[in-house]
């Protein structure tokens, strides 16, 4: 039983409250006060902050009994508890709808009325209870959405909440570009490893932000190296534009942060377009990957390039030729695809 429990009367006959307040003091529970009307009532609600209201239906003024219920009920989170001598039907049904935590007719008993309070602190107890945990709830699925979407496509999120599992899908028109930095084994053994994890940081979140605006897809990361896609899982017929927009803002990017920072990286970058699969493997901590010939030659392709510069195959090349300055590099012999000229991208045209 709660025996402390603080509640306002609302009554609109003063000797009716007082025998009511009574009855309360006798079974343990704190009378804050009495009002007659219904504006009175929320505003002493307001301020008084009570466990329970226990309403007359008929109030001094224009507002009834249920009016103020709702309002109270509705925007302080207040039980109300109807005490009144009305039972027609139609003003149950009236009653009814404000959903009440209790209803009580007079000239009512020690003991219903105190069922009906002690059921009615209960029942908002719980209440309460619940909508926090729905909130908690709520606030750990966000959460969880939130770390769904950074580690994979938005489209890909969709489809393992929907289905629970990704289907593995080909995609012909997609360009990959891979990075990585130039002296970074003698940079670790150099650089102390907080300094080396928030330089890393720092500059993978400006690639992460410049990926964005030109709607590619960062796979993975890998130590230094850093592994992008444009044409999945979304298509998208300048994927490799798009790609060599977004190397270039990136070593852009490098260029002006070297001229103030102590480390100076150095990044090396190689392109290649071409199709692929696409899927997610593991039962834990799984990535959405791709394979295929198309990654083993991008990755070659940042292999085969020089410190600052951004290496494409021709593949890549005779999709954006009108739109870049490239020049020449060279003609390389890779295994199962002979050989295949190779090109600075220089910048736009």
């Amino acid at each position: 039983m709660v025996t402390d429990a603080k509640i306002l009367i609302a009554e609109d006959e003063n000797i009716i409250s007082i025998d009511i307040s009574r009855t309360l003091q006798k079974l343990g529970y704190i009378v804050l006060g009495s009002s007659r009307s219904g504006i009175d009532i929320i505003k002493k609600s307001e301020e008084l902050k009570p466990d329970l209201v226990l309403m007359d239906i008929i109030l001094h003024g224009d507002m009834t009994g249920i009016e103020a219920a709702e309002i109270i009920m509705k925007n302080l989170d207040i039980p109300v508890v109807y005490l009144t001598a009305l039972a027609d039907d139609e003003t149950l049904h009236r009653a009814k709808i404000t959903e009440p935590f209790g209803y009580v007719l007079k000239p009512f008993d020690e003991r219903t009325l105190h069922s009906a309070i002690e059921i009615a602190l209960y029942k908002h107890k719980i209440s309460r209870q619940l909508k926090e945990r729905t909130l908690e709830l709520e606030e750990e699925r966000n959460k969880s959405n939130e770390l769904l979407h950074n580690i994979f496509p938005a489209e890909i999120v969709k489809e393992l909440k929907e289905n629970g599992f990704i289907i593995p899908r080909e995609f012909s028109n997609v360009t990959l570009l891979f990075t990585d930095f130039q002296g970074f084994t003698s940079m670790v053994s150099k650089m102390p490893p907080q300094i080396l994890v928030n330089e890393l940081n720092d500059i993978f979140k400006s690639f992460d932000t410049i990926l964005e605006s030109y709607r590619l897809e960062k796979l993975k990361t890998m130590g230094d190296s850093y592994m992008v896609a444009c044409g999945l899982p979304n298509e998208n017929i300048d994927h490799a534009k798009n790609i060599i927009c977004a190397a270039l803002e990136m070593q852009g990017y490098l260029n002006e942060r070297n001229k103030t920072s102590e480390y100076k990286w150095i990044m090396r970058a190689g392109a290649h377009s071409g199709n692929v699969v696409a899927g997610v493997v593991g039962l834990k901590k799984f990535t959405y990957d791709v394979w295929g010939n198309t990654v083993n030659i991008a990755n070659l392709m940042e292999r085969y390039s020089l410190p600052g510069m951004l290496t494409v195959t021709e593949a890549t090349f005779n999709l954006v030729k009108e739109s870049f300055n490239f020049k020449f590099k060279e003609k390389i012999d890779v295994i199962g695809n002979g050989e295949i000229n190779t090109y600075f991208a220089l910048g736009a045209k």
